[in-house]
């Protein structure tokens, strides 16, 4: 049975659908480590050694569930690649960046294993999360070169230092998210109880983890003042949704300190830090002074 064709803007569905997936998995992974569920099942592939499907215990559960949400994204990456091969027109870079997204996926199931075999170590955990933002900055660079407005609309323009100032956020928000994970490596949500900790000072590295993300409001907040009168409505948009999130972020961050680390709090900033994140990627792409154009040139 022949693979149907997809058109432009089913292709940009499909996209969309893999990329919102694993931001979900970020959220479902959280949800492990924060129920005490990280070693919930104790074997890999299977939840125990000769069993597949876990027994009547929530823990086990969490964990299972949050394999399943990973056999969900490995679908939706593989349908990208298959979709790509059947878009009409046919755009060969689609292709490319959809088959990076299935060595990111393969990457994080083999992680995950050792996740799980080496008992939560805390770097292991910390590579698992940031190799997940990774994945997420692939597929949000698939979305946009898979948009068909872009077909028509072209690119954003804006001066070189606008450009570079969206850099300098970028970098900051990759400090900001790096630091975040050595704060929740060091804090009290391991994903299990017996699981030992980074040996920082909580308190410190929360601090330098704040620090970051002034300078980061900061940085936002000064580019929209930039950017508050520019002809690049789309642009400028992008800069708004993103101080938005950061600074609902900060109040979420200072709020689940000072609240002794509430679980569903630090479940809000995790996913948080996934939508900051992705927001970052789409205002370095609207920033580009030179966007390509899917499709026309195939």
């Amino acid at each position: 049975m022949e693979l149907a064709k997809f058109n432009a803007r089913q292709y940009h569905l499909l996209a969309r659908v893999a990329l919102w997936l694993l931001a979900s998995i970020v959220v479902s992974g959280a949800a492990v480590r924060l129920t005490g569920s990280g070693l919930g099942c104790s074997d890999w592939p299977n939840c125990e050694p000769g069993q597949l499907i876990p027994a009547a215990d929530i823990h086990a559960w969490v964990e299972f569930g949050n394999r399943l949400v990973t056999g969900l994204v490995s679908v939706a990456v593989v349908l990208a690649v298959l979709g790509s091969l059947r878009r009409v027109p046919r755009n060969s870079t689609l292709t490319k960046w959809s088959i990076g997204l299935v060595v990111g996926v393969i990457a994080q199931i083999i992680l995950g294993a050792i996740t799980v075999m080496s008992h939560l170590s805390p770097p292991i955990v910390m590579g698992h999360f940031l190799l997940s933002m990774v994945l997420v900055w692939n597929a949000v660079v698939l979305v946009a070169r898979a948009d068909p407005v872009n077909l028509t609309r072209g690119a954003v323009r804006v001066s070189k230092s606008i450009k570079a100032h969206a850099q300098l956020i970028a970098a900051f928000t990759m400090v900001v998210i790096f630091t975040g994970t050595v704060v929740t490596a060091s804090g009290p949500h391991g994903g299990d109880e017996h699981v030992e900790r980074l040996n920082f000072s909580f308190p410190e590295v929360a601090r330098i983890h704040g620090a970051a993300v002034i300078v980061l409001v900061v940085l936002t907040s000064s580019l929209m003042f930039r950017v508050r009168r520019t002809n690049a409505d789309g642009f400028r948009r992008r800069v708004l949704i993103l101080l938005v999130i950061t600074l609902s972020q900060a109040a979420i961050g200072y709020t689940q300190y000072f609240t002794k680390l509430p679980v569903l709090l630090v479940a809000f900033h995790i996913a948080g830090a996934t939508l900051l994140w992705i927001a970052t990627v789409r205002l370095l792409l609207s920033s580009q002074t030179r966007f390509p154009k899917a499709g026309l040139h195939e």
